[in-house]
């Protein structure tokens, strides 16, 4: 921990301080000024990194009305000042750490000579791109904007929403070298104090130096316990942010990060999409659906195993025939051109995510399906196996949010090496094993499965379909100490 240094009455020394700090570097601007009108002269001066303010605010608001001060008392110096600067959001601080964070945080300090405390006003203009689609969570109906890498952008966009007196937000920074500013929202009538509690000690723990984005916090902050499966939610949308914090829920915002972390999560909740909220909820099955393929997903290859290995007259016979005369001109066992395709898969998945978007699409299709069938052509793989393992990854794209679905990735291999030497004995004793683990799982004490299991009937209603909004809105809070597993480890 660093330790704590006083500022000096002494510009001279200060201004020395504050230019080793920064090792001379040319973007900290030191401008001293004496206003001419004064009688008793004073030194007066402002620091500032360059590229990180407004510039026009600092000569119109700040260095003007400095050089046009006629009177500063010799008892009140810095009331006087402060005063004079035509900066709403302004602090006083005396001590060197402070001036630092504040000084990279884009604030303009104006030290005074003879005096050991300075003025901090917030001249910060940092860049930002524009607003745009979310990336990973679009939707054909409903708000279409998505969260920047700016965190001030970000809480205005969930305000706007989210319009209530009861909407908090705590704001620290963590990482010593990077100064990451995170703030933590929730709505204080709704909130659940255990959970909100434990967030914080959470958050205080953690004991990396540097934080570039959500994900090293939303990493940190999981807890110990060892799953594939994501425990903290994500996501990119204002209007997902608000709902989740209408539950009592609460959003984590990083700087310099798009994507917002929300605690407690749920098992039910990564299969949903905002989308269920803006159609008729009469006419949607698009959850089950979801629920359906996401389930056909982790099975479609394994069961094509076991039934081809083990369990050849649970097949009908005019398959079974067609089958056997694919498999007679190639020559992988089954099991290996089924993960030789899976590698493949998702080979051409991560490299077409960092290709330039005008060729991926054109990539995805060479890489896939024509490389898939030139294989198939070439008899070195059957078109029963492209076809299941294609099928299971347009399943698994069914699936709206992306960190989950790759959760399932290592499990799918899992099941696929139990069917291969157990075949559905195999695939059930991993289905028994997988509904314990995820039994076992909570997020910040709430269990992981909750309202399935443990089963909470008011909650079921948005579940596996929605029901009409007047029926699930105005209810009581969902995620309350209540639902707490008792002596969970924090």
């Amino acid at each position: 921990m660093k330790s704590v240094e006083n500022l000096s009455d002494s510009l001279k020394i200060n201004i020395a301080s504050i230019q080793k700090s920064f090792h001379s570097n040319k973007e900290l601007i030191v401008r001293t000024i004496s206003p001419p009108l004064l009688e008793v002269r004073k030194e007066i001066c402002m620091v500032y990194l360059d590229t990180i303010v407004d510039k026009a605010a600092i000569q119109e608001h700040i260095l003007r009305p400095l050089l046009h001060m006629n009177v500063i008392s010799a008892a009140h110096p810095l009331n006087d000042i402060t005063n004079t600067i035509e900066i709403s959001n302004i602090h006083v601080i005396n001590t060197k750490t402070e001036l630092i964070s504040h000084l990279t945080n884009g604030k303009t300090i104006v030290l005074i000579d003879g005096i050991d405390r300075c003025i901090s006003a917030d001249t910060e203009d940092w860049k930002d791109r524009a607003f745009t689609f979310p990336q990973s969570q679009r939707v054909l109906k409903g708000p279409q904007i998505g969260f920047t890498e700016l965190a001030k952008n970000n809480i205005s966009l969930i305000k706007r929403g989210l319009k209530n007196e009861d909407l908090v937000i705590e704001e620290q920074t963590i990482g010593e070298e990077t100064n990451t500013s995170i703030s933590l929202m929730y709505l204080a009538d709704k909130v659940d104090q255990e959970i909100l509690e434990t967030l914080r000690k959470r958050v205080q723990s953690i004991e990396l130096s540097s934080i570039l984005d959500s994900s090293y916090i939303e990493e940190s902050i999981s807890g110990d316990q060892i799953t594939s499966f994501p425990l903290v939610f994500t996501t990119e949308r204002p209007d997902v942010t608000s709902g989740h914090l209408l539950e009592g829920k609460i959003a984590i915002i990083c700087d310099g990060s798009p994507n917002v972390l929300i605690v407690p999560a749920l098992f039910i909740q990564f299969l949903q999409s905002p989308e269920d909220y803006y159609e008729k909820s009469l006419f949607e099955m698009t959850r089950l659906i979801r629920i359906f393929s996401f389930i056909v997903s982790i099975y479609l290859i394994p069961l094509y195993i076991a039934l081809t290995l083990f369990h050849q007259e649970l097949i009908p016979s005019e398959l079974l025939i067609n089958l056997a005369a694919q498999r007679q001109i190639v020559p992988l066992p089954v099991v290996l051109e089924v993960i030789v395709f899976m590698l493949l898969f998702q080979v051409v998945l991560e490299s077409s995510i960092r290709l330039p978007t005008g060729i991926t699409l054109a990539f995805s299709i060479i890489g896939t399906l024509i490389l898939g069938q030139s294989a198939a052509d070439a008899g070195l793989v059957q078109l029963a196996s492209l076809v299941v393992v294609s099928a299971t990854y347009v399943l698994n794209f069914a699936v709206p949010i992306h960190p989950f679905a790759n959760s399932v990735k290592m499990i799918r291999f899992i099941f696929v090496f139990l069917a291969s030497i157990f075949g559905i004995y195999g695939i059930m004793l991993g289905t028994f094993v997988l509904v314990n683990h995820l039994c076992s799982l909570n997020s910040f004490g709430v269990p992981y499965l909750s309202p399935i299991a443990p089963v909470k009937t008011v909650d079921l209603k948005d579940t596996f379909v929605r029901l009409p909004l007047k029926k699930i809105i105005n209810t009581t809070k969902k995620y309350s100490k209540d639902d707490l597993i008792k002596n969970h480890k924090k």
